[in-house]
């Protein structure tokens, strides 16, 4: 049984994620839960199951969720199943592409808080009208 892609997890560990391992799991998707001690690593190798642990560093204040190698259909699906089963709200999701692959964990959530920032502030700027 071929598996669909793969979803990197990052502070998704607790009895509230366990549904989530399970959607995931029935998706047929492979999860990497990534640790601190793997930040350094470029995210295309992450989801290979590569990379050397390096030094430990902080780990990330938010849960995040990379999604690695699976078609627009099935992310609609897994993002559809997520909202349907009512969980913790998981602010932080990204799509592995050719821009961001070579990027580590610390510089995509870095665009991550900038693209959240940029949202925030257009909605400021179009509840101002």
């Amino acid at each position: 049984m071929k598996n669909a892609g793969t979803v990197l997890m990052y502070n998704c560990s607790g009895e509230e994620f366990s549904k989530l391992k399970q959607i995931f799991a029935m998706l047929r998707l492979r999860m990497r839960v990534v640790g601190p001690e793997r930040y350094q690593v470029p995210l295309e190798e992450l989801a290979q199951g590569k990379g050397e642990p390096g030094e430990t560093v902080q780990p990330l204040p938010e849960t995040m969720l990379v999604f690695c190698g699976m078609g627009q259909a099935l992310l609609n699906q897994v993002l559809e199943v997520i909202r349907v089963a009512k969980l913790p709200p998981i602010p932080l999701k990204a799509v592995l592409t050719e821009t961001n692959r070579e990027w580590n964990t610390m510089q995509l959530y870095e665009e991550l808080l900038r693209e959240r920032e940029a949202v925030a502030a257009q909605n400021e700027e179009s509840g101002a009208d």
